[in-house]
């Protein structure tokens, strides 16, 4: 499950190499393909049935990675028909459970790196969920609230509502927060069943028709970025595992070599010095003609 949690965490706790390193990677490999770009959701069955939409400022910088994955969703219309399954007064509202069952099984274990935190996770901003570290993968929140208190938790914010969040503050709010814990929607059989599911049991949930986006950018970009970190990542791992042993390795080959060397070297004297040298060369047993 992905979620968001309130709670306390040492505010001394610093990043971890990886998502120093993901995070610096995300930004040299964006570097030319734009800078801050806009995502229009169109929202239908808020309070009351009616429908609006609002307008989600991307920033890139903020959040590398997190940006990243959120554009390619966009571009692939990940969010269309899509419910916002968990919204709970003054603190988030949740989406980013695909309604396909078989598109959000293709999804869920598709995470990306954790980024370093820049802004706080004010009214408005729009971060991934997550269920530990380097958990991502497709569930976003917006911040009801003020929220900073999940900034020490690392969640990143990528992006703010610049526009609609009167639209947000309608989504629908009253089946409260989701299973376990409360009695609203169950993430698992979201997983599993979808839209079914959710419109049998969870029918006046707010949706997504479909999520716009202008500005900079090329198409498809993400994706390839994104699929090529993945391929990095996958290899870092292994040879940071491995870096030591190889090290270790070639320390003690050098070793062995330095000490045949000596052996050789201080044996060559005393054949030497013994006449069991090598004799000379000769041509024949008698002289030349």
């Amino acid at each position: 499950k992905s979620g968001v949690k309130m709670g306390d965490q040492d505010p001394s706790q610093l990043p971890s190499w990886r998502t120093v390193h993901s995070t610096q990677a995300a930004e040299q490999s964006s570097k030319g393909s734009g800078g801050s770009w806009y995502a229009h959701f169109v929202v239908h069955n808020l309070k009351g049935g009616h429908s609006g939409n609002f307008t989600v400022l991307v920033q890139p910088h903020w959040s590398p990675v997190g940006a990243r994955r959120f554009r390619r969703l966009v571009e692939e219309h990940f969010f269309d028909q899509t419910r916002f399954f968990r919204v709970l007064k003054g603190f988030v509202a949740q989406i980013g459970i695909s309604g396909d069952p078989d598109v959000a099984a293709k999804w869920q274990f598709k995470t990306i790196s954790d980024d370093i935190v820049k802004v706080t996770n004010h009214r408005g901003r729009v971060a991934f969920a997550s269920s530990g570290i380097d958990s991502r993968t497709t569930q976003i929140f917006v911040s009801l609230g003020d929220n900073r208190v999940l900034d020490k938790k690392g969640f990143s914010p990528f992006g703010e509502v610049v526009h609609g969040m009167e639209v947000v503050d309608e989504l629908y709010s009253g089946y409260g927060e989701g299973a376990p814990r409360g009695h609203g929607p169950d993430q698992n059989k979201i997983q599993k069943r979808g839209n079914a599911y959710l419109q049998e049991h969870f029918p006046l949930l707010s949706y997504v028709e479909t999520v716009e986006f202008t500005g900079s950018g090329a198409l498809g970009e993400a994706a390839k970025q994104e699929e090529m970190a993945g391929v990095a990542n996958r290899l870092t791992i292994p040879l940071m595992a491995t870096l030591p042993f190889l090290l270790v390795a070639c320390f003690c080959t050098c070793r062995v070599l330095c000490k045949v060397r000596r052996m050789f070297a201080e044996d060559s004297p005393k054949k030497a010095a013994s006449g069991k040298g090598p004799k000379a060369e000769t041509v024949g047993a008698g002289p030349l003609e």
